[in-house]
């Protein structure tokens, strides 16, 4: 039974198919993950993408039947499936078509720089029409999301966060009951992957979804349905006057009445631009050359080479998503204006090469969902006698503050920050963290300092599940701290974040560990047992040079699956090896050893 769309026709068939006990089977095949969860009897075996042998061979079987390839052939051949990009269906209506033709060595030349455009004339467009299908059973709550896809280019790396920014600027979901937009956003993408529409690029060693992707098939899908139902149309801009050298390049979202579309700007040539619709990043330097660019509400400008090295930002007070990165490293920014932006939720500012300063405006600006600069300082709220302490604005809705330097800790500035989720700090010299505490939604915190510190000057949040630290120097005893922390799952020491020569954990301590990364550490004996770590499935070692052993404990705790040494000594890694042997002379083929004698960051 091929292509199932829904449980309920499985329930309607199943009757149908008595079980006579003659050792019989049916096969089902859907799009759907939950359906074929539903149906199977056994884990259901999800279909990957293609590797290139495969591909090759499933191709010469639909194009020579049991001939083999000529070998004029086989370069354009394999170029061809190596456009394919793994996917079956374009593989078998691509074969298809050239085995009904002469087979000329310039014809498949053609055909390998023109994969979509052939896979969609055979047969009435036939990739085409069972591709649509996926898209026409979809609710119409992930309708719109789907076709959001269609701004980034082929092939493209999409990184989830930023996804999910852009669909909640963008209005593309509301926020279900008892989560909020961010966790809407996850889920309809989770939902989008299990529908095979999205494809996984890259998992974090905790399993969550980092990078993402779509097929280009799929890609063309979105760009056809988002024209059939006429929900956007592309303004013939051909070209844009620019201010001689300030961007490299520039792109805007336009709204004109009841239609919208996005212009990427990408060539620069001495101020002039020309458009295409690939991204949905904009910039509104145009805005007085086009007035009919009216309701902006994602803006991403690059910035390079400015005449006057301030750069004043004349944005729209609508703007929801506003994103700058300089490449030249020779503009700084102006946010003198930044309180008319009511409106905003993400500010992200990268690669700058200078220190960023934010002003206290950003305290007045309610709607803020994050802020993220590549390094830079947030000033304090400005302080008015007059003002009651319950007037002040609160920043609700602000979930995400990363790279902030020497950020002011104190309980007046923290109260205003309450529902904050994942702080990334930088200090320079010594700090109490102490009030840290007090931040009691929070799940992730990065901190970096410089300097020694003790259990009095550091308290941590119950809520934390990741950790990060860095350059703090505190002792190994005080590492119950951490341990103690209820809903740790993630613990990141990074460079001298402990100082000292021995670490005996506590027993009762790290009950959800699942990831721990030691990293460059003096650390010479770890008296660890399995016990110490019942949860832990990832153990990370990072240019450990004086470490005498991994204890043989680490081994036997039952939800170890990977050991990953990177840049570390002989001893450590010859007693990973010992514990690798040890597991699978019992039986115990999951746990996995991974070598590498070079660091990556």
């Amino acid at each position: 039974m091929d292509d199932m769309w829904s449980t309920k026709a499985w329930d309607d068939f199943k009757s149908s198919f008595q079980d006579c006990e003659n050792g019989s089977r049916i096969i089902v095949t859907t799009r759907l993950s939950d359906v074929a969860v539903y149906l199977g009897s056994r884990s259901p075996y999800f279909m990957k993408f293609l590797d290139e042998v495969k591909s090759w061979n499933l191709f010469c079987e639909k194009v020579f039947a049991h001939e083999s390839c000529p070998p004029e052939l086989e370069e354009p051949g394999k170029e061809i499936v190596k456009n394919c990009r793994g996917l079956p269906l374009t593989i078998v209506v691509i074969g298809g078509f050239l085995a009904k033709y002469d087979r000329i060595p310039i014809y498949w030349e053609s055909v390998a720089d023109n994969v979509k455009l052939y896979a969609n004339t055979e047969n009435d467009e036939q990739c085409s029409k069972i591709l649509a299908l996926s898209y026409q059973h979809l609710p119409i709550h992930l309708k719109l999301c789907f076709l959001y896809m269609r701004v980034f280019p082929e092939d493209h790396d999409i990184r989830v966060s930023e996804l999910v920014n852009l669909w909640i600027a963008e209005g593309c979901l509301k926020a279900l009951k008892a989560k909020n937009l961010e966790e809407t956003a996850e889920e309809y993408l989770k939902d989008l992957i299990a529908r095979n529409l999205i494809s996984i690029r890259k998992q974090g060693r905790t399993g969550k979804i980092k990078i993402c992707g779509i097929h280009d098939l799929l890609r063309d899908l979105c760009m056809k349905e988002f024209h059939r139902e006429n929900l956007f149309s592309v303004p013939k801009v051909q070209h844009i006057e620019l201010e001689p050298g300030w961007y490299k390049y520039a792109c805007f979202l336009c709204h004109d009445g009841n239609t919208q579309d996005l212009i990427e700007l990408t060539e620069v040539v001495h101020g002039h631009e020309s458009s295409s619709y690939l991204r949905p990043w904009v910039c509104e330097a145009c805005k007085i050359m086009h007035p009919h660019l009216k309701r902006l509400k994602v803006v991403r400008e690059k910035l390079k080479f400015a005449k006057d090295p301030r750069v004043e930002l004349l944005l729209p007070t609508t703007l929801r998503y506003l994103s700058l990165k300089d490449f030249g490293g020779l503009c700084s920014i102006s946010f003198s204006s930044i309180r008319l932006l009511w409106n905003l939720q993400t500010l992200n500012i990268i690669n700058f090469h200078k220190n960023i300063v934010l002003p206290s405006d950003i305290w007045e600006m309610p709607q803020l969902t994050q802020i993220k600069i590549k390094e830079g300082v947030l000033l304090d709220p400005l302080v008015d006698d007059e003002i009651e302490e319950e007037d002040c604005t609160i920043l609700k809705n602000l979930h995400t503050l990363s790279n902030i330097k020497n950020f002011t800790l104190t309980k007046e500035v923290l109260a205003r920050i309450p529902n904050l989720k994942k702080l990334r700090i930088f200090y320079s010299s010594s700090n109490s963290f102490h009030n840290l505490a007090l931040l009691s939604k929070l799940e992730s915190l990065y901190l970096e300092a410089g300097g020694i510190y003790s259990s009095y000057l550091i308290a941590f949040p119950h809520s934390l599940k990741k950790l990060e630290l860095s350059c703090c120097g505190m002792d190994w005893e005080d590492m119950t701290i951490i341990g103690s922390l209820p809903n740790l799952e993630v613990l990141k020491l990074r460079s001298h974040a402990f100082s000292g020569y021995e670490w005996n954990p506590v027993e009762g301590e790290f009950l959800r560990l699942k990831l721990l990364l030691i990293g460059s550490t003096d650390l010479r004996r770890w008296g660890a047992e399995d016990y110490h770590f019942p949860c832990l499935e990832t153990l990370v070692l990072r240019g450990i040079k004086s470490l005498e052993e991994i204890p043989s404990g680490i081994g036997d705790i039952g939800t170890l699956r990977s050991i990953e040494l990177i840049g570390c000594n002989n001893y450590v890694i010859r007693s990973a090896e010992q514990i690798i042997e040890e597991q699978q002379s019992m039986g115990n083929e999951d746990l996995q050893l991974h070598v590498s004698a070079i660091q990556h960051g």
